[in-house]
């Protein structure tokens, strides 16, 4: 029987994550761990409290403190190391799931092609408490070590992959101010996983006044790192039309975001 680990980092957030905890509890699927992860929280008498309630919620619940404050790639590489089935269901603590998402994509990989890696799903966004579709809505399956190099669209909150996809790949690159989950699953691909998806809106992605990143300067940078670090695979696989997303992304949309910052 398949069993997945689902591995959490947090940070400064017990409110959001104690919402993400009551959205797994309520999954159809139940052979899980959880693995949550904190990143030097500085309120950790209100950490103890969600971990107090949920590790006798959860037959299998782990929580892992950092020493130091040392980000979320960081926290999702212990958390992976951790995990002990092979299959691992990625999401931030401000991410909500919906009561299938587990078990549908079990299904996918329990069914899948033996190249299969990795399994998303669509995504809903709430802002001000409303549910928007059509934002995160792929249809992008099978071998797509080229696909990816044109836009990541995979929802971060909905990965499944099978841990040996991501330690084959290297792991998050903590180096990464951001785009480090576009990174990972392009690493992914480029080893020869396939991917698939679940056509549902099965997890929530969240906008909340505390999001900045994409609109900050590390985002725009992660942009640059990314596209500095795939170059060669962008032009072998892309050739002239990867040529014109280097210049466009790097000469282009990252100086005139990077020009309005300042």
């Amino acid at each position: 029987m398949m069993k997945v680990s689902i591995v959490i980092p947090t940070y400064k957030r017990p409110d959001l994550l104690k919402r993400l905890l009551i959205s797994i509890e309520k999954q159809s699927f139940k052979n899980y761990e959880v693995i949550v992860v904190d990143d030097n929280s500085s309120n950790i008498e209100d950490y103890k409290k969600v971990v107090k309630i949920f590790s006798k919620r959860f037959s299998e619940f782990k929580y892992f403190r950092n020493e130091i404050n040392s980000g979320a790639p960081f926290s999702r590489n212990f958390g992976i190391k951790e995990a002990k089935y092979e299959l691992i269901a990625l999401v931030d603590d401000d991410d909500e799931w919906m009561p299938n998402k587990l078990g549908k994509q079990v299904e996918v990989f329990k069914y899948g092609v033996s190249e299969l890696g990795l399994v998303y799903t669509w995504t809903y966004v709430c802002e001000n408490g409303k549910l928007k579709e059509g934002v995160y809505n792929s249809t992008i399956s099978g071998n797509v070590h080229k696909t990816i190099f044109k836009n990541c669209f995979v929802p971060s909150p909905s990965v499944m992959v099978k841990k040996n996809a991501i330690v084959g790949a290297g792991m998050f690159d903590e180096e990464m101010p951001s785009c480090q989950d576009w990174d990972m699953w392009t690493r992914i691909f480029q080893n020869g996983f396939h991917c698939d998806y679940v056509n549902e809106y099965l997890t929530i992605y969240h906008k909340h006044d505390s999001e900045t990143i994409g609109m900050s300067k590390n985002a725009f940078n992660g942009y640059k790192k990314y596209y500095y670090k795939h170059a060669f695979s962008i032009l072998i696989h892309l050739k002239f039309k990867g040529l014109l997303i280097l210049l466009r992304h790097y000469y282009g949309t990252i100086l005139r975001a990077t020009d309005r910052l300042n």
